[in-house]
């Protein structure tokens, strides 16, 4: 997952302007260094210098993180460092499917410390779709999508638009993105036969993480079924197995997990 973390940082280098003011409140005016001073080299997510003057700090986390606390603060510390005259606002960002269960402070007898922890499925889509700014309208992949086919005709015929090498940069920004979220891939395929003329389907159906999101969606989309099934009629492995066409070892594990 750390590839992605990686990708999605690259994403949001451009600063898109809605993103930043939804989680703020206010308008990114300068992207800063990433890069924070210690013996290793320490880089953060995200740091950018608001209106107000001060420093904001985004942390894009796709798992639960028990040590995440500790973390922010020596994050914290080195900013601080840094840029020593401004004030610092921090920030979690969530984008696991699983339910966040993360603490966002460390209280003890001589610390207290304290940063924003958010989930980015609290965030509309709808409010990053109507930025002007093509990088905020791709984010919305990661935020709950209300209407998944809209979605996608919406931004493929927006970049259907673009000159072909710019096109392909924002395909590949779309599809790394969408690797968060893989049920949504098998959405992408059912528009894929619909998609402008001038849209690379062949550079989407090569595309690596394409492949294993498909995958993954179908996945889950059984996991999903299993445990459907299994609560409306409280029936064995053997026979949910059977009825879905699935191994009966899978079955087993996944009612597993669910208990």
């Amino acid at each position: 997952m750390a590839k992605l973390d990686i990708t999605l940082r690259d994403v949001i280098q451009e600063i898109p302007p809605k993103f930043i003011q939804i989680l703020t409140g206010k308008s990114a005016t300068k992207l800063l260094d990433t890069s924070l001073p210690e013996v290793k080299d320490r880089r953060v997510d995200f740091l950018v210098e608001l209106e107000d003057g001060k420093v904001f700090h985004l942390e894009l986390q796709t798992t639960n993180d028990k040590n995440m606390p500790f973390r922010m603060l020596e994050y914290y510390t080195l900013i601080s460092q840094k840029y020593p005259s401004k004030d610092i606002l921090q920030m979690v960002l969530y984008l696991g499917e699983k339910p966040l269960k993360m603490e966002n402070k460390i209280e003890k007898e001589n610390l207290k410390f304290s940063y924003i922890l958010k989930d980015i499925k609290e965030i509309k889509c709808e409010e990053l779709l109507e930025s002007e700014d093509l990088t905020d309208k791709i984010l919305a992949v990661l935020c709950d999508v209300k209407n998944p086919s809209k979605y996608f005709r919406e931004i493929l015929t927006e970049l259907s638009k673009l000159p072909e090498r710019k096109r392909r940069d924002y395909l590949k920004k779309l599809l790394n993105l969408l690797s968060y979220r893989p049920k949504l891939m098998e959405e992408l395929r059912k528009e894929e036969r619909d998609m402008p003329l001038t849209i690379d389907k062949e550079t989407i159906e090569r595309h690596p993480l394409y492949k294993d999101g498909i995958e993954r969606g179908k996945l889950e989309a059984q996991k999903e079924a299993v445990i459907n099934l299994h609560k409306k009629t409280a029936w064995n492995f053997n026979k949910i197995a059977d009825v879905l066409g699935l191994p009966v070892e899978f079955v087993k594990e996944v009612l597993k997990e669910k208990q």
